[in-house]
Parts: C-alpha cells; structure tokens; sequence
C-alpha cells in the first residue's frame, strides 16, 4: 500500500482464526491502521488477495466488509454529535440518510445495544451530551451488534477507565467463545497479555514476526516493535526531576463545571513535581483541567500562579499566565491543514514577531530544536501535520505548550493511544520541562503510568478528592478502591 513515495504496508500475510484474540503490535506509523483500513472496506485501491472463510473477496468498501461480518472500531470515534443514541445506531445498520421509521423499534434496538456493555443512557440522549470513556463503550456496543464473524478492534480501552476496561474484556472473550476472530491493536502490555492468544508485529509496513502470546516474553516483543534502530528504549525510564518547594500553581476550594463538576478541590503544585490526577470517567480530574485555563466555568474558589492571583477566562489568557494544558483528543490541538512548524509556533508567536512581522527563520530554528528534543518525526518541518503519525502528532501538540514557555504543564491523557517507543519521547520530554523548573500536573487513565511518573496523586470521585497519596503510597490496589469510593 503507497501513499505518494510512501510505503505504509509491504508483501503482508497474516491469518486470523475464528475463536482467537489475535494482537496486532507496533510503534505508530507501522501500518496498523492501514491494515485495518484495507479489512474494513475504507481502502479498496490495494494489492494481494483478502479471503473471508475461505473464499477470496475484493473489500471494496465499509459496506462490502460489513456485509461479509467485518465489524471494526476505529481509535477516532465515528458517532454523529448531533443525533441521538438511537439514532446513529440505525446509521450503524443502514448507513443511508434517515427516514421513515418506527421510534419505538429504534428505541428498544438501541436499549439493547446499550445493555451489551451496560450502559444505562436514554436512548434518546445526543451524543455530544456524552463522555469520551460513554462515547467509546457506545461504539464498542454497536459493533457487537452485528453479531460480526471478524471484529476490529483499534485500541478500544484508549478512553475507558478502569471498571470498563473490564467490561470491554468481557464482551471480548464473549466474543470469541461465540466463535469470532478478533483482531485487536493496543499499545498497554497488560492488555496484549491478557487478552492475546497470538501476536503479530508490524514494523515500517512489514510484518516482522507472528507468534503465540505464551512464547513471546515482553522484551522481545518491545525490540520487534521498535526495531533496531533504538535497542535502548527496552525499559522505561524513570524522570529526572529535583522538585522544590517553590509553588508554580495553588488551587483552594475550587468549585467549577455543570452537569460534570467538581467541588472544593484544593492544592499545591511544586516547581519540579508532577502531581497527579486519578478519578473515573466523569469524576472530576478533566473538568478540573479545564477549570485552570477557562473552557469549564469556575463557580468558586482561587487560583494563583507563581504567587499572583488568577482568573482563567480562556485558553489564551491562561497560556499568557503561564498554565499550559494538553487535551486528551489531539484532534483538539492540532490543525492538520497547517505545516508543522506553524503548528509549533502558534501560541508562541509573541517570541517570534518584531514590529508586527515573524521572523520565520528564528521560529524555524526554535521549532526545529525543541522537535529535536521531543523525537518528532516528520517528513519535514515544513510539511502538513496530516503527514504526521498519531503518536508524532501528540508529540508536535506537547512541542506547541512547551514552545509557550509555561509554568504550570496540565495533561490530560497525554499518552493516549500512542505507541511504547513514543511514550518514552513523552516522558523525556516531561522530564526536561520538570529540570527546567515547570510543575506538571497529570491525569492519566494508566495506573501504572500514575504509579510510575507521579511524585502524589489527587484522587477524585464524584468531583470531589476523597484521597492525597504520597510516592510509596501511590499503588495500583489504592488507588483504584479511592476511584471507586471505597473507604
């Protein structure tokens, strides 16, 4: 498969056995999604022969794939915002336009899929009204609707948290012992351990290994993955940081949000400190992020950065104070339409313009030496943003918040979806900005990545913190019995 000079996919053959969970690895950029795409229809213009139970079939479209029992979620969520549950469960079926229906059928169809996963939503809610963790059960829901002989799964656990992570294992294993291939990408180790009963690697378009999940120890999985251009990425490593007591941000009795919110939430950020944010779906540590830099309404409470008070009326004014934040959804942050380097640039023009001109060349040198320190690939900085993997594109929105020269570094999720080897570049990042004195504050939907980066963790439930855990407190037991409320 070519796209321009680009070969994302080369002489692949792999099998996918009915009854089995069938990992796909690899680091972004390694023809995962493009695999994906040409099993669900979404690229017909593709080479060598797909069978389907053994027969030969031209995947010629998302409704061809279907029709032959293909079901696939992507990592970018497909529902329509603006329609109802109910709805866009008859656009999973149909995919035309709607038109005349019975609402009682759509109703009582759409109950039932919402009951596959155990969400207890109106069918008649809109999307838009829903979380990101109800967004990604609702699409795993649907594709288990039809009943699919092959089930794509592209990292599907990416907005869920803990307790429904454990639902999605179940409607997988559900579905194998009813006798469905699934294939399923995930970049968590915990995840392609527990679930796989094979594992296949791809790296730069080829598939490099294929082998039963018992007989592959994760070391030689990782180097499969990474290939041999960066042996020494074969464990993670710690960040450097030396946190002082020098306060970046100082949160007391902050109320803020609607329907989602949270309540008297009070703390201190050191420069140095990475401060983490742990709660379920919809239990406050993202309304709080966006309680810091104006995109949640603050009903009560104060906020000082670097001493002085501060009032967040929106992401602008938060970044001129210093407060930086990185949402989980890079489509968020990134404008694919626009070249790299002006996508680096972009809250940080102020640093690059003299008498009301940029000076191009002193931005080209900043951006180039901080996608340098960040591990960016790209075809070049002047390239669009589209060319960008998934992983790389996180990477270039991490750039843009550094670039502002912040104090205070909120993130949300910031590894989401993203490969091991880009993780890695993430975190050195982190560890650089926390050298440089910046405080981070960090909601993660890992554990083990709360256990592994954070020096305390806040943890919230139902918008308020019931918990403050210290370093040799911070453990995967205690941290999801707070997040679940337990005393």
């Amino acid at each position: 498969m070519q796209f321009g000079a680009t070969t994302a996919l080369s002489e692949v053959s792999i099998a996918f056995e009915p009854g089995e969970v069938h990992v796909l690895a690899g680091a972004n950029g390694a023809g995962k999604s493009t695999l994906i795409k040409i099993l669900s229809g979404a690229y017909p213009s593709y080479r060598g022969e797909i069978r389907v139970a053994g027969r030969p079939r031209r995947l010629s479209s998302p409704a061809v794939a279907r029709a032959l029992g293909i079901a696939t979620i992507h990592q970018e969520l497909s529902l329509v915002p603006s329609l109802s549950i109910a709805e866009n469960m008859q656009l999973s079926l149909t995919g035309s336009a709607l038109g005349l229906r019975s609402r009682a059928r759509e109703r009582a169809f759409a109950a039932r899929v919402l009951s596959l996963v155990g969400l207890a939503l109106d069918p008649d809610t809109r999307v838009e009204r829903l979380s990101l963790g109800e967004r990604q059960l609702l699409e795993i829901a649907r594709a288990l609707a039809q009943d699919a002989n092959v089930l794509i799964l592209d990292e599907p656990s990416s907005a869920l948290s803990e307790p429904e992570r454990l639902r999605l294992f179940s409607e997988v294993e559900r579905a194998v012992q009813r006798g469905a291939a699934v294939l399923y990408i995930s970049h968590r180790m915990e995840e392609i351990y527990r679930l796989g009963q094979r594992i296949s690697v791809l790296c730069d378009g080829a598939l490099v290994l294929t082998r039963l999940a018992s007989e592959l120890d994760r070391a030689e999985l990782l180097r499969a993955m990474l290939g041999s251009a960066r042996p020494e990425l074969g464990a993670a490593r710690p960040l450097s940081r030396s946190a002082g007591e020098k306060a970046v941000l100082e949160v007391r009795g902050l109320c803020a949000g609607q329907a989602a919110r949270v309540e008297g939430v009070s703390f201190t950020l050191g420069a140095g400190e990475v401060l983490g944010l742990a709660g379920l779906d919809g239990s406050g540590p993202s309304v709080l992020l966006r309680a810091l830099v104006g995109e949640a309404k603050l009903t009560a409470g104060e906020i000082s950065v670097l001493g002085q008070r501060y009032l967040p009326t929106g992401p602008g004014r938060a970044l001129g104070r210093g407060v930086a934040f990185l949402p989980a959804d890079r489509k968020a942050s990134i404008f694919e339409e626009l070249s790299v380097v002006k996508n680096a640039s972009l809250s940080a023009l102020g640093r690059f313009t003299r008498r009301g001109f940029v000076d191009r060349a002193r931005e080209l040198r900043a951006v180039s030496e901080l996608s340098a320190r960040v591990r960016l690939k790209a075809p070049s900085l002047t390239s669009s943003a589209r060319a960008l993997s998934g992983g790389n594109q996180q990477k270039l929105a991490l750039a843009r918040c550094l670039l502002a020269g912040p104090s205070v570094l909120a993130l949300e999720d910031p590894t989401r979806g993203v490969d091991a080897a880009s993780k890695l570049d993430v975190y050195a990042a982190m560890a650089d900005a926390l050298r440089a004195g910046l405080g981070i504050l960090l909601y993660s939907s890992e554990l083990e990545e709360l256990m592994a980066l954070c020096d305390r963790v806040l943890v919230f439930f139902e918008g308020r913190v019931v918990s403050l855990l210290t370093k040799p407190e911070i453990g995967r037991e205690r941290l999801l019995a707070a997040m679940m409320g337990a005393p």
